[in-house]
């Protein structure tokens, strides 16, 4: 879980929430977070590479530690004002330590685990990311204020604890596959494994506009005070900590977990439509924690899932791939959404991409059964 906080709820989300700040004390303009967030989301993507790359030739958990130690350092160099290009070099290095950390946390935790409590431990796991983004967002105001530099120096102290902390359980241990699993020929479902990337890829495009620019909406847009804007993520973070328990654990314990990925990009596309159909502000923060429910609710249960049609040993292999695949369409996503500020159609038109992308994945997440025949509940 600290490894998961580390990584992604404080060197990946500390951006979101100090946009405001960033953009009212002039180190960036709101098409420039845009496009700072485009560089991270391409580091995710080569991370995802350099990930599954250095973790055939390295141990998983050396891998998993270099990258958070990469972090590390990218946060406390952010808190220097060299000018975008700096700062977009910063992010470049946060995204390749939030892909080692989203492919190779979940890996670590599910080393000899029976196939039952995999699922429940993954979704604990993916918990972490949100409570990361909880306490940040409610000590960003009171500690830092509007000064940018005391936001980052601060996220990169909670990083440097998590990280001592967490440093001694991330490991490959010895028993990671079990010698029924070494032996056993576990067919991988190729065909619904690029089905669920093209679910994956929908998804991810569509909770840009939410991760990104939720805040900088509140604050410009809706004209609330920068030290509320920057605590509305801890709403957003309290959903993405709920929606790996919550929606890929409770949830899917109910209804299944077939049914329960349609039921996530459904919920996905009713916080967008929370803002696109309502202009007030409590309406606009809810959506966050609705959000953040479906993106970390389906973010375990594609896990699950590839581990489910890849098999333990093709685990890694396939999660990268469709971590590739995510930052991919992220990227994509927020350069569109950079572009479409910077051409005067403004926050709507973003939050109306994120409609159609969480549509299309509804679509696509229909398509994504699994075989009869495989331990897992469908």
């Amino acid at each position: 879980m600290l490894g998961m906080l580390a990584s992604i709820g404080l060197v990946r989300y500390a951006y979101s929430p100090l946009v405001p700040a960033m953009i009212d004390q002039d180190w960036l303009s709101s098409s420039q977070v845009g496009y700072l967030g485009t560089v991270n989301f391409v580091g995710n993507f080569i991370g995802a590479f350099l990930c599954a790359w250095f973790s055939r030739r390295f141990s998983g958990g050396v891998v998993c530690r270099v990258a958070l130690l990469v972090g590390f350092i990218s946060v406390g160099l952010s808190a220097i004002d060299f000018g975008p290009w700096w700062l977009a070099g910063c992010r470049f290095m946060a995204g390749l330590t939030a892909a080692g950390g989203m492919i190779l946390t979940p890996a670590l935790v599910a080393q000899g685990i029976a196939d039952k409590q995999r699922g429940k431990l993954i979704s604990i796991v993916f918990a972490g990311s949100g409570l990361g983004v909880i306490i940040l967002s409610l000590t960003l105001p009171s500690i830092a204020g509007e000064d940018p530099t005391i936001g980052w120096l601060y996220t990169a102290g909670l990083t440097l604890v998590c990280l001592v902390i967490a440093w001694p359980g991330l490991k490959t241990r010895s028993e990671q596959f079990t010698a029924a699993e070494e032996a056993s020929s576990h067919t991988v479902y190729r065909g619904r494994l690029i089905l669920l990337g093209i679910t994956y890829l929908f998804a991810a495009a569509a909770i840009v506009p939410h991760s990104l620019y939720l805040a900088a909406y509140i604050h410009e847009v809706l004209k609330q005070p920068l030290s509320f804007s920057m605590m509305v993520y801890a709403i957003y973070g309290a959903g993405i900590m709920l929606g790996g328990p919550v929606m890929g654990g409770l949830v899917s314990r109910f209804l299944g977990r077939y049914v329960t990925l349609i039921l996530c990009m459904a919920v996905g596309l009713i916080a967008v439509l929370m803002i696109l159909l309502t202009h007030g502000v409590w309406m606009a923060v809810a959506s966050g924690f609705v959000l953040g429910l479906a993106q970390m609710g389906y973010a375990s249960i594609v896990t699950h899932r590839v581990l489910m049609l890849a098999g333990p040993l093709g685990h890694i292999k396939w999660w990268g791939r469709l971590t590739i695949i995510f930052n991919i369409s992220m990227a994509s996503s927020a350069f569109a959404m950079g572009y479409m500020i910077h051409i005067g159609l403004g926050y709507q038109a973003g939050f109306w991409m994120a409609a159609g992308c969480f549509g299309a994945a509804m679509i696509f997440a229909f398509m994504v059964t699994i075989p009869k025949g495989i331990n897992s509940r469908s």
